[in-house]
């Protein structure tokens, strides 16, 4: 009888115990999700003021001079109507700091949305990559799996990148989800041709046939997340567009 009741106790113990450490987990994710927002909004209302500013031969935007006093690594805003996806742009020296930092360089499992760090000029990268996490709450770059639904990819063909030296309309011309086997993140291209054949690839890997012309002579930019229903451990999300300036 003592050992039934022992074995018991021990069993409500170790319950009691997986009880709390959940509902601590949960807390500590709530509270990092909205600690997150708070930091995001913040940027937001700085940036927002100053949106209708333009760049003047060549010189950074005053809107991204004001978020560059909040972190020198500000390198743009980018948003998607009807989503949630109105965030500022950081890049570090390499691809792994802002997956798993925000903007005041806090440890966050949302990490920033941030651009690949082999961008390193705007005017002659062919290619901008932009990363970020698919949230379970929906943030960061959860949203982008809205344009698997056609009706939702008619109605938004479209979406804005601000970077620091100019603003571009963004025509998407490619939606697809595939795996880290296909190298779509190529950032060089020796010549117009490498750059078309890379085009013409990415394009057959599209859910939809768009009417955008791009061609070797554009610059385009590419939207990254994970994407666990496609494969846990190497599925991707992309969204991919030609740049044109506003």
């Amino acid at each position: 009888m003592k050992i039934k009741s022992f074995l018991g106790k021990s069993l409500t113990l170790v319950v009691l115990g997986i009880f709390l450490f959940s509902g601590w987990k949960i807390g500590l994710e709530l509270y990092e999700n909205k600690h997150n927002q708070t930091l995001l909004d913040d940027a937001k209302a700085v940036y927002k003021k100053d949106v209708a500013t333009t760049n003047v031969n060549g010189e950074v935007r005053d809107e991204l001079k004001a978020l560059r006093k909040l972190n020198k690594d500000m390198a743009g805003w980018l948003t998607i109507a009807d989503t949630e996806i109105d965030y500022p742009i950081l890049q570090s020296t390499d691809n792994d700091y802002y997956l798993h930092h925000n903007y005041k360089n806090e440890k966050a499992r949302a990490g920033s949305i941030f651009k690949d760090y082999r961008n390193t000029n705007e005017f002659l990268d062919k290619n901008t990559i932009i990363y970020g996490h698919n949230m379970k709450d929906g943030s960061m770059f959860a949203d982008l799996r809205k344009y698997l639904d056609k009706d939702f990819w008619e109605k938004h063909p479209t979406f804005s990148y601000e970077s620091g030296l100019a603003n571009y309309k963004v025509e998407i011309f490619a939606v697809y989800e595939t795996t880290t086997d296909f190298y779509y993140i190529e950032t060089e291209f020796p010549g117009a041709n490498d750059f078309d054949n890379y085009l013409q690839k990415v394009k057959r890997q599209s859910i939809y046939k768009s009417n955008v012309e791009v061609s070797g002579k554009d610059r385009i930019i590419t939207l990254s997340t994970c994407d666990t229903e496609k494969d846990y451990e190497k599925g991707r999300m992309v969204i991919q567009g030609k740049l044109v300036a506003k």
